[in-house]
């Protein structure tokens, strides 16, 4: 088996950005490490490739252990997110040249090449050269060439991150596609939540020195770990209050703000929190868990509270509206049919059984 295996790794600078880190990828599988900017994920695949040098730690493939060897030596190969394209040659050669290093015939070149454009949809664009072409162009052409490589391990970094939202969509279908990608350990790093959730078969958050959470898309996002891993995940972000828990026992109570606002905490939650002694949290709840109410209508399971509208944006499929509630601002996605005003009296209905509650200093997850 071609796993993928990362044994204590560490890379620093003035900071560690790397520190003990550990994770293995099994053949087949398609992981996504998701984060910020800036914190360390193309680090990580730089020192895959051996394109950095790690300051202590072990990598291997398989049973080969390659944390010394030069980059060409490694059986990985590296979409980047500059593309790397060589502006000078064909599409066909800039997918070929990895062939053309290892001295294939001709005819095994043409067939190989053709073979994978096709299964991009670029057959058309062969004889351009890269300033010809499109962006979304550009990103399949290096991904041709990533693929006819034939690795045990792709390593792509941030491959569609900056393409427009359409050709975003596409290449996420194709990357569900793609046998190539699925038949050996594919490590996929992107700061942009959606990709993470729609494409890993496990997900990584990735925080300062390493990776923060690990699991499948849908524990992490329903389980986070810590407020910085619920913030990640989640567009518009999690909403984020400091509170505090008052009452006793399962009666608990949520206060924030100037002038009364809370809710009171569900009896699953309160019995959970009040064995930890907690008075000081940050309480979380989605944008898609805070539902604007129309006049008259009711939220049965829900606690309904009293605000006015800030910020409206209608966006597509949903509208985004911020509210002053009590002098804590929430963020609720509504239809985007709807309409408001800046000032507007609304009325909120929060899903209380869908609120998390993070330790105020730690963030850490008091409900896990």
């Amino acid at each position: 088996m071609a796993r993928l295996r990362i044994e204590g790794l560490c890379k620093g600078w003035d900071f560690p950005v790397i520190d003990n880190l550990d994770l293995t990828v099994e053949e087949g599988e398609f992981f996504v490490v998701v984060g910020p900017s800036g914190i360390g994920k193309t680090t990580l695949l730089r020192l895959i490739a051996g394109l950095e040098s790690a300051d202590a730690g072990r990598i291997a493939i398989g049973d080969h252990d390659i944390t010394n060897l030069p980059p060409y030596k490694r059986p990985v190969a590296m979409t980047f997110e500059s593309y790397a394209l060589y502006p000078h040659l064909s599409v066909f050669e800039n997918i070929a040249s990895p062939l053309r290093a290892r001295r294939l015939d001709a005819a095994a070149i043409r067939a190989t090449v053709t073979e994978v454009a096709k299964l991009l949809r670029i057959e058309a664009l062969l004889d351009r050269r890269p300033g010809e072409i499109s962006g979304g162009q550009k990103q399949r052409t290096a991904l041709g060439r990533t693929l006819v490589a034939k690795p045990q391990v792709f390593l792509l970094d941030e491959p569609i991150s900056h393409l427009d939202a359409k050709i975003r969509h596409d290449l996420r279908l194709q990357f569900h596609a793609l046998e190539e990608l699925r038949r050996v350990a594919t490590l996929y790093v992107t700061h942009d939540y959606v990709e993470a959730l729609s494409l890993g078969d496990r997900i990584g958050v990735m925080g300062r020195g390493g990776l923060v959470q690990i699991g499948s898309a849908r524990d992490v996002f329903l389980r986070p770990r810590s407020l910085f891993v619920a913030e990640h995940l989640g567009q518009p972000a999690i909403n984020a209050v400091a509170a505090r828990l008052t009452g006793e026992g399962t009666a608990l109570h949520v206060r924030a703000g100037n002038s009364g606002f809370g809710f009171p905490v569900v009896a699953a939650h309160a019995a959970a929190l009040a064995r930890g002694d907690i008075q000081r949290v940050t309480v979380g709840i989605r944008p898609q868990h805070v539902k604007v109410l129309r006049n008259g209508e009711d939220a049965p399971g829900h606690h309904v509270i009293d605000g006015r509208v800030e910020i409206y944006e209608a966006l597509g499929a949903n509208g985004v509206l911020v509210a002053d509630a009590g002098g804590v601002n929430l963020t609720a996605l509504t239809s985007p049919e709807r309409d408001f005003t800046h000032r507007q009296p609304v009325r909120l209905a929060l899903q209380t059984d869908a609120v998390f509650y993070f330790h105020a200093e730690s963030g850490d997850n008091l409900l896990l």
